[in-house]
Protein backbone atom coordinates (compact mmCIF):
# COMPACT_ATOMS: atom_id res chain seq x y z
CA UNK A 1 0.00 0.00 0.00
CA UNK A 2 2.97 2.01 0.82
CA UNK A 3 4.31 2.26 -2.46
CA UNK A 4 0.71 2.48 -3.97
CA UNK A 5 0.73 5.76 -2.50
CA UNK A 6 4.69 6.80 -3.42
CA UNK A 7 3.82 5.78 -7.03
CA UNK A 8 0.59 8.11 -6.49
CA UNK A 9 2.92 11.20 -5.26
CA UNK A 10 5.69 10.81 -8.53
CA UNK A 11 2.58 10.34 -11.00
CA UNK A 12 0.98 13.72 -9.26
CA UNK A 13 4.34 15.49 -10.15
CA UNK A 14 4.52 14.04 -13.71
CA UNK A 15 1.10 15.14 -14.26
CA UNK A 16 1.98 18.15 -13.37
CA UNK A 17 4.87 18.71 -15.79
CA UNK A 18 2.77 16.99 -18.67
CA UNK A 19 0.47 19.51 -17.80
CA UNK A 20 2.62 22.17 -18.27
CA UNK A 21 1.13 23.69 -14.50
CA UNK A 22 2.58 22.96 -11.46
CA UNK A 23 -0.34 23.75 -9.03
CA UNK A 24 -1.84 22.05 -6.16
CA UNK A 25 -4.83 21.40 -8.06
CA UNK A 26 -3.14 19.50 -10.88
CA UNK A 27 -0.99 17.34 -8.33
CA UNK A 28 -4.26 16.08 -7.10
CA UNK A 29 -5.90 15.51 -10.00
CA UNK A 30 -2.39 13.44 -10.94
CA UNK A 31 -2.49 11.76 -7.08
CA UNK A 32 -5.90 10.40 -8.04
CA UNK A 33 -5.48 9.66 -10.98
CA UNK A 34 -2.16 7.47 -9.69
CA UNK A 35 -4.11 4.58 -8.45
CA UNK A 36 -6.45 4.32 -11.71
CA UNK A 37 -2.95 3.84 -13.68
CA UNK A 38 -0.85 2.08 -11.22
CA UNK A 39 -4.06 -0.75 -10.77
CA UNK A 40 -4.01 -2.58 -14.01
CA UNK A 41 -0.65 -2.72 -14.14
CA UNK A 42 -0.08 -4.85 -10.37
CA UNK A 43 0.66 -7.84 -12.14
CA UNK A 44 3.72 -6.55 -13.95
CA UNK A 45 5.77 -5.23 -10.80
CA UNK A 46 5.96 -7.43 -7.90
CA UNK A 47 4.61 -4.89 -4.78
CA UNK A 48 4.63 -7.48 -2.67
CA UNK A 49 8.56 -8.11 -2.93
CA UNK A 50 10.73 -6.17 -0.47
CA UNK A 51 12.44 -3.26 -1.76
CA UNK A 52 14.78 -0.99 0.25
CA UNK A 53 15.51 1.76 -1.01
CA UNK A 54 18.89 1.42 0.02
CA UNK A 55 19.85 -0.73 -2.35
CA UNK A 56 17.91 0.49 -5.23
CA UNK A 57 20.05 3.81 -4.94
CA UNK A 58 23.34 1.73 -4.90
CA UNK A 59 22.37 -0.06 -8.09
CA UNK A 60 22.04 3.65 -9.59
CA UNK A 61 26.19 3.48 -10.29
CA UNK A 62 25.91 0.09 -12.18
CA UNK A 63 22.54 1.68 -14.39
CA UNK A 64 24.39 4.84 -15.19
CA UNK A 65 27.32 1.78 -16.27
CA UNK A 66 24.99 -0.30 -18.08
CA UNK A 67 23.63 3.02 -19.94
CA UNK A 68 27.04 4.03 -20.98
CA UNK A 69 27.85 0.43 -22.31
CA UNK A 70 24.49 0.16 -24.27
CA UNK A 71 25.47 3.93 -25.96
CA UNK A 72 28.93 2.36 -26.75
CA UNK A 73 27.10 -0.59 -28.04
CA UNK A 74 24.87 1.78 -29.86
CA UNK A 75 27.50 3.29 -32.00
CA UNK A 76 29.42 0.09 -32.73
CA UNK A 77 26.36 -1.38 -34.29
CA UNK A 78 25.54 2.01 -36.46
CA UNK A 79 29.27 1.79 -38.07
CA UNK A 80 28.70 -2.08 -38.45
CA UNK A 81 25.52 -1.78 -40.26
CA UNK A 82 26.86 2.17 -42.14
CA UNK A 83 29.08 -0.73 -43.46
CA UNK A 84 26.50 -3.11 -44.78
CA UNK A 85 24.71 -0.21 -45.82
CA UNK A 86 27.85 1.08 -48.01
CA UNK A 87 28.98 -2.23 -49.25
CA UNK A 88 25.90 -4.04 -50.55
CA UNK A 89 28.02 -6.87 -52.29
CA UNK A 90 29.32 -7.51 -48.54
CA UNK A 91 28.45 -11.42 -47.75
CA UNK A 92 25.70 -11.19 -44.47
CA UNK A 93 23.74 -14.06 -43.53
CA UNK A 94 20.86 -13.06 -41.72
CA UNK A 95 19.17 -15.12 -39.33
CA UNK A 96 17.30 -16.48 -36.42
CA UNK A 97 19.25 -17.12 -33.48
CA UNK A 98 18.59 -18.92 -29.81
CA UNK A 99 20.67 -16.73 -27.23
CA UNK A 100 20.18 -18.18 -23.89
CA UNK A 101 19.71 -15.62 -20.89
CA UNK A 102 20.89 -15.87 -17.33
CA UNK A 103 18.49 -12.96 -16.16
CA UNK A 104 15.55 -14.46 -14.32
CA UNK A 105 13.04 -11.33 -13.43
CA UNK A 106 10.86 -9.15 -15.51
CA UNK A 107 13.15 -6.43 -15.37
CA UNK A 108 15.98 -7.60 -16.49
CA UNK A 109 14.39 -10.02 -19.24
CA UNK A 110 12.68 -6.92 -20.57
CA UNK A 111 16.06 -4.73 -19.97
CA UNK A 112 18.18 -7.37 -22.28
CA UNK A 113 14.93 -8.13 -25.21
CA UNK A 114 14.60 -3.88 -25.43
CA UNK A 115 19.01 -3.37 -25.54
CA UNK A 116 19.00 -6.35 -28.10
CA UNK A 117 16.29 -4.19 -29.94
CA UNK A 118 17.89 -0.98 -29.90
CA UNK A 119 20.58 -2.15 -30.55
CA UNK A 120 20.99 -1.69 -34.53
CA UNK A 121 20.86 -5.13 -36.61
CA UNK A 122 19.11 -7.05 -34.00
CA UNK A 123 16.19 -7.61 -32.64
CA UNK A 124 14.47 -9.70 -30.42
CA UNK A 125 11.66 -11.66 -31.58
CA UNK A 126 10.36 -13.77 -28.52
CA UNK A 127 10.95 -15.19 -25.67
CA UNK A 128 10.62 -19.10 -24.67
CA UNK A 129 8.19 -20.71 -22.40
CA UNK A 130 10.62 -21.19 -19.82
CA UNK A 131 11.85 -17.98 -19.82
CA UNK A 132 15.84 -18.93 -20.04
CA UNK A 133 16.18 -18.39 -24.23
CA UNK A 134 15.86 -15.03 -26.48
CA UNK A 135 15.10 -15.38 -30.32
CA UNK A 136 17.04 -12.61 -31.63
CA UNK A 137 17.44 -12.04 -35.26
CA UNK A 138 20.55 -10.31 -36.60
CA UNK A 139 21.21 -9.17 -39.99
CA UNK A 140 24.40 -10.94 -39.64
CA UNK A 141 24.06 -14.56 -37.84
CA UNK A 142 26.89 -15.93 -40.26
CA UNK A 143 28.44 -16.83 -36.43
CA UNK A 144 25.80 -17.90 -34.48
CA UNK A 145 28.23 -18.33 -31.74
CA UNK A 146 29.66 -15.19 -31.82
CA UNK A 147 26.08 -13.34 -31.29
CA UNK A 148 25.29 -15.31 -28.61
CA UNK A 149 28.73 -14.14 -26.91
CA UNK A 150 28.43 -10.55 -27.85
CA UNK A 151 24.70 -10.71 -26.01
CA UNK A 152 25.74 -12.45 -23.14
CA UNK A 153 29.49 -10.82 -22.19
CA UNK A 154 28.58 -7.22 -23.79
CA UNK A 155 25.22 -6.56 -22.86
CA UNK A 156 23.70 -9.07 -20.66
CA UNK A 157 26.76 -8.85 -17.95
CA UNK A 158 25.85 -5.20 -17.64
CA UNK A 159 22.46 -6.29 -17.21
CA UNK A 160 22.63 -8.69 -14.42
CA UNK A 161 24.35 -5.91 -12.01
CA UNK A 162 21.84 -3.13 -13.16
CA UNK A 163 18.00 -4.84 -13.20
CA UNK A 164 18.74 -8.08 -11.01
Amino acid sequence: MKRYLIYSVALGLIWCFVHGTISSTNFLVGLVLGPFVIYPFRELYDFTRKKTYINTIRKIPKQLKFLSVLLIEIIKANVMVAKIVLSPKMDIKPGIVAVPIRTVTDAGITAIANTITLTPGTLTLDVSDDRKVLYVHAIDASDPQGVRDSIRDDLEKYVLEAFE
